[in-house]
């Protein structure tokens, strides 16, 4: 049964280290024929939660005016959540947060609209050698998919790229697009 899946990637740089990951594992989900849907947040113009809780009075409509409303009607139709990035500081960059931040209006506690995303992957990447560098990025991940009621299918870290295109001719893109192929089986 094919899947809905959304990729939200997170690098500034098209064609960097985490878009190529991300692009392996759409190869494979494609394979599938899943529907796939790729945005990238670094070209998008999204803000951080104002906690105005305007999206609680609205009944979850955030009444902040900007590209997350772009966004939200990919998110509400999602399977499959993917958001490959690198890390910044051993967690998510900033035009990646901001959009997580505005999951407030979905928020299950005060009675936002719902999401109806499955399960959960992380693809991320980071100049660093140190494994630990991604506990908190998986931390994070892991706290975010279990609030939103996603079960966390894979996470998948790549230490040891930075200048773009390092991570070409790594075996993890293989493992990312046998992770991708591996969604609607």
């Amino acid at each position: 049964m094919s899947e809905n899946i959304l990729v939200l990637t997170g690098s500034p740089r098209r064609g960097g280290n985490s878009d190529t990951l991300a692009d392996a594992f759409i190869r494979g989900a494609e394979k599938n024929k899943n529907r796939v849907t790729k945005v990238n947040l670094a070209e998008k113009k999204i803000s951080g939660c104002r906690a105005c809780n305007g999206c609680w009075v609205s009944r979850g409509n955030c009444v902040v005016d900007d590209d997350m409303k772009e966004l939200e009607p990919l998110l509400e139709s999602a399977d499959v959540l993917v958001i490959a990035t690198p890390i910044y500081w051993s967690m998510l960059p900033a035009q990646v947060k901001a959009p997580i931040d505005r999951l407030y209006e979905y928020d299950p506690v005060h009675g936002g609209r719902h999401l109806h995303i499955k399960e959960a992957i992380l693809l991320t990447c980071g100049e660093t050698d140190n494994a630990e560098d991604f506990m908190m990025i998986k931390t994070f991940f892991n706290m975010l998919s279990d609030f939103n009621g996603m079960k966390v299918r894979d996470i998948i870290a790549v230490p040891g790229v930075n200048m773009k295109g390092d991570i070409n001719g790594n075996d993890v893109l293989a493992q990312a697009e046998k992770l991708g192929l591996s969604i609607g089986a």
